[in-house]
C-alpha cells in the first residue's frame, strides 16, 4: 500500500501542471468559477466508462479500483481518469507477481500475512466500535455523574491586550501597552466592577474585543466542548452565577469575565454527545482487558538485549 501511495503521488505529480494558491480576503464573497455548472447524470454500474490494454472496464470495475486507494487519493482518481493508469500498472504487477509465485516466497509472504493482520485488526476495531450495545440506563447514568459536562454558561467579557513583542509597534503606529500596563489596568478594571461599575459600559469603554465591547461585553455562551483554550473554560465553570473571574493572561492580554447566567442542557438536547461518551468509554474498556491479555512476560532478557547487526561484526 505504501508503495502504491508513493506511485500514485509520483504520477499526479509528473502528470498534473501546478496551481498557484487562491488568496482569499476574510469576509469576500465567494467567487464562482466556470466549475460550478450542473452535475452530470450518474452513471449506472454496468456502463462501461474505460478501455485499458485492450480490455474494457465498467463503472462498478472502476469505483472497486478508486475505492481501493488510499483516500487523500480517490477524489484526483476520479477526476482526471488518466491517473488510473497507474493502478492498472500496479494491478497487472500483481497479478504478474502471483503467477510468478513471489506471493509465496519470503520475505513477501511474511509481508503479505502482516498487512492483511494490520488491515483485519483495523477493521476488527472498527466493528466493535460502531456495533457496541448501549443501555438508556448507561446513557442516564452517564449524564448524572457527568453533569458539569452539560453546563452552559453566557458570559460577559473585557479583554486588554499588550504587545508580545516588546518594541514592536501595532500596524497603525500606535504604543501598545505592555504586558505589566495590561495586567495593572486589568486589576483596575476588577476593582471598579467589584465597587459597584457597571461591567457593559466599562466594556463599551474599555475592551479591545470590539465584537463583545459593542454588545455590553457580551461574549455568548461557553460549554466544556467549546473550542476555548482550557484556562479561559476552568476559570468560566468555576464561576458562580454574577460572579467574575480573576484575570485570565493568554498569549495576547488579560480576559476579565463574568457569568451572566448558568444553565444545564437537558438529557434530551445533549443525547447525541452522551452516546458517543458511553460508547467512546465503553470501547476503551473493552480495548484495555483486551490489552491486558496480551502482556509480555521476558522469560529469557537475554533474547532481547540489543544486537549488532552482522555487518557491523564483520568490521570489528
Amino acid at each position: 500500500m505504501k508503495i502504491l501511495a508513493i506511485l500514485f503521488l509520483m504520477s499526479a505529480l509528473l502528470c498534473g501542471q501546478p496551481q498557484a494558491p487562491v488568496n482569499v480576503t476574510p469576509g469576500a464573497p465567494a467567487v464562482k468559477g466556470p466549475a460550478e455548472s450542473t452535475p452530470p447524470p450518474p452513471v449506472s454500474p454496468d456502463t462501461v466508462v474505460a478501455e485499458v490494454n485492450g480490455k474494457k472496464y465498467t463503472a462498478a470495475d472502476v469505483d472497486r479500483l478508486i475505492g481501493m486507494l488510499p483516500a487523500q487519493y480517490q477524489q484526483a482518481a476520479r477526476s482526471r481518469p488518466e491517473l488510473l493508469g497507474q493502478v492498472f500498472l500496479m494491478q497487472r504487477l500483481a497479478e504478474d507477481a502471483e503467477k510468478a509465485g513471489l506471493d509465496q516466497k519470503a520475505p513477501f509472504k511474511d509481508q503479505l500475512e502482516m498487512q492483511k493482520i494490520q488491515v483485519l485488526s483495523t477493521a476488527e476495531l472498527s466493528d466493535v466500535q460502531n456495533t457496541m450495545k448501549l443501555t438508556e440506563d448507561e446513557e442516564q447514568k452517564y449524564y448524572k455523574d457527568n453533569s458539569d459536562k452539560f453546563k452552559e454558561v453566557k458570559v460577559r467579557v473585557i479583554y486588554l491586550s499588550f504587545n508580545p513583542t516588546p518594541g514592536k509597534a501595532a500596524a497603525d503606529g500606535k504604543k501598545l501597552r505592555t504586558e505589566d500596563e495590561a495586567k495593572a489596568s486589568i486589576e483596575d478594571v476588577a476593582r471598579q466592577i467589584k465597587a459597584g461599575a457597571d461591567f457593559g459600559k466599562l466594556a463599551r469603554d474599555l475592551s479591545d474585543d470590539k465584537s463583545s465591547a459593542a454588545k455590553d461585553g457580551d461574549f455568548g455562551v461557553v460549554k466544556l466542548d467549546s473550542p476555548y483554550p482550557e484556562p479561559i473554560k476552568t476559570a468560566v465553570f468555576a464561576l458562580k452565577q454574577g460572579e467574575i473571574s480573576a484575570p485570565i493572561r493568554q498569549a495576547n492580554g488579560f480576559y476579565l469575565i463574568r457569568a451572566e447566567e448558568i444553565d444545564q442542557r437537558s438529557f434530551n438536547d445533549s443525547v447525541m454527545q452522551i452516546i458517543q461518551a458511553v460508547k467512546q468509554a465503553k470501547f476503551q474498556a473493552w480495548l484495555k482487558g483486551m490489552q491486558s491479555q496480551y502482556s509480555v512476560k521476558i522469560e529469557d532478557p537475554a533474547y532481547f538485549a540489543p544486537r549488532v547487526p552482522a555487518q557491523l561484526q564483520q568490521v570489528h
